[in-house]
């Protein structure tokens, strides 16, 4: 029994020593180019992403004016992260944006 043992982690610590490399290399393609689908559902979605961005960054605006007005301008980096978030980033989406995730 102590032999068989023996044996056995003798050849499971070599499998896990020996254990080639190549077996965690990632062999999918790089970067692909989205597809007709993902750039279509980008436009339809712009559709309703821009005028919602628009309105965001609009309240956001009218968040900024009311903080610097109640606050007198103490508050100006906490009220200008209003707008940043409101109006940050982007405002058309693209193909890129919307194709699928890489999946392991």
């Amino acid at each position: 029994m102590t032999w068989t043992r023996f044996v056995v982690a003798t050849l499971l610590t070599s499998l896990l020593i020996g254990a080639p490399t190549s077996w965690a290399v990632d062999t999918s393609p790089a970067d692909e180019p989205p597809g007709a689908g993902a750039n279509a559902a980008a436009a339809v979605s712009d559709v309703f992403y821009v005028p919602g961005k628009a309105i965001v960054c609009g309240v956001s605006g009218v968040l900024w004016v009311a903080t610097m007005a109640v606050t007198l301008g103490a508050l100006y980096d906490e009220a200008a992260n209003f707008v940043k978030g409101g109006c940050g980033g982007r405002w058309v989406l693209t193909g890129e944006d919307i194709k699928p995730a890489k999946s392991y």
